[in-house]
């Protein structure tokens, strides 16, 4: 058997942090996915949970996920569908009916189909789809042990490893199942956590954190199992650190700075220069007007760009703050002095959004500050900067 293992399409979300119009859809990658199982002939998609951002996704959203799920009914595919904590499941909300070469899983108990691919070989697949943006429970309990009485038997989990807002598991447990396979979603960048339990990531990252764009090609016999991660993003966003210490104008500088960029493939730039002494003052005025922002996105697609701190005695304040720490940052509390609105708790209760802004904080600090405590950490052995 054959199979492709993708997760977490988030179709009808929007790259983020851009500025500039671009023309690719980030929707499209969808297309890429079923163009990619025709070709490889394969028996089986697996789309584990988040096929879209929403919790009640367009219409339009809607019949072009159908659309191309029914590409592959003519090639006997077969595919399976979960719902995830984004797009969490409600038939009230859908427009479409799915095509019957469609497994799909609508409830948040736990549930095993048997399936005949076009081989003639049988698969079950076990899984749960979500019907609310959280649960605490353990999920993975309720699966029940390998079905000798098909060729193959999947499980299929939308949920983290740790934590307990998202089905919270433990591999330990899934491996306890004896299942051949265990397709995951919910994690963004691609984790290979045993050899037949990944995590494939978003096939489109859509953030400068979203690096891994895989989808999973598996092949499954009775005595042997293979897996490739295939890419088939049509961009990728990448941070890149520049040393600008060779460059003694701004003309150099310039024109190092567009030999890094590569035109030849869609790539979404985030941009850090160090090192840039000799040209400190006019490389400032240019990064905090946008001009030279503006000027490279002629050519490419630039998210933003930051200057690193100078490593010298004299561009940052120095303030001696004995054992200096950074307050913890209570969201709690902040959240309590905000409407009740759901999409606000959702964005306080995300682990991503809590470490975003503390990185920023951090980042804030190092840019604007250098604590010393050299008094006190020299006595411990510690470093002098914090």
């Amino acid at each position: 058997m054959k199979f492709i293992h993708t997760a977490d399409l988030h179709l009808d979300r929007e790259f983020e942090g851009l500025v500039q119009e671009v023309t690719i859809q980030p929707y499209e990658i969808l297309e890429k996915i079923i163009d990619f199982a025709i070709s490889k002939q394969v028996e089986l998609v697996i789309f584990a949970g988040d096929n879209f951002h929403q919790s009640k996704p367009s219409i339009k959203m809607q019949t072009y996920f159908i659309d191309q799920l029914a590409r592959l009914l003519p090639y006997e595919i077969q595919v399976v569908v979960t719902f995830g904590n984004h797009d969490y499941y409600r038939k009230s909300i859908y427009w479409v009916d799915f095509p019957e070469n469609v497994t799909v899983f609508t409830s948040e108990t736990v549930e095993s189909r048997k399936i005949t691919l076009k081989n003639g070989e049988s698969l079950m697949v076990t899984g749960f789809s979500y019907e609310q943006p959280h649960i605490t429970e353990d999920k993975v309990s309720d699966y029940p042990a390998r079905n000798f009485a098909c060729d193959y038997h999947i499980g299929v989990f939308h949920g983290e490893m740790s934590g307990s807002q998202y089905a919270p598991a433990s591999l330990t447990d899934m491996l306890s199942k004896d299942y051949d396979y265990w397709a995951l979603g919910h994690i963004h960048l691609a984790s290979q956590l045993s050899e037949r339990v990944i995590y494939p990531g978003t096939p489109q990252g859509r953030t400068k954190k979203e690096i891994t764009n895989f989808v999973v090609l598996g092949t499954l016999t009775k005595t042997t199992f293979e897996t490739d991660f295939h890419d088939l993003a049509d961009v990728h966003f990448e941070t890149l650190m520049l040393d600008l210490s060779d460059c003694q104008n701004l003309s150099q500088a310039l024109r190092f700075i567009r030999e890094n960029l590569d035109a030849t493939q869609q790539i979404f730039y985030s941009l850090i220069f160090e090192n840039y002494d000799k040209i400190a003052t006019a490389l400032t005025e240019v990064v905090a007007n946008d001009e030279l922002i503006e000027e490279l996105r002629q050519d490419h697609v630039i998210v933003k760009i930051k200057l690193a701190r100078l490593n010298t005695d004299t561009d940052l304040p120095r303030l001696v703050v004995p054992d200096f720490q950074a307050p913890a940052v209570d969201f709690t509390a902040i959240f309590e002095m905000l409407p009740r609105q759901e999409v606000l708790q959702e964005i306080l209760e995300d682990p991503d959004f809590h470490s975003d802004v503390l990185a920023q904080v951090a980042l804030f600090e190092s840019e604007q500050f250098v604590f010393d405590n050299s008094n006190d950490s020299k006595e411990e052995g510690n470093s002098d900067e914090n």
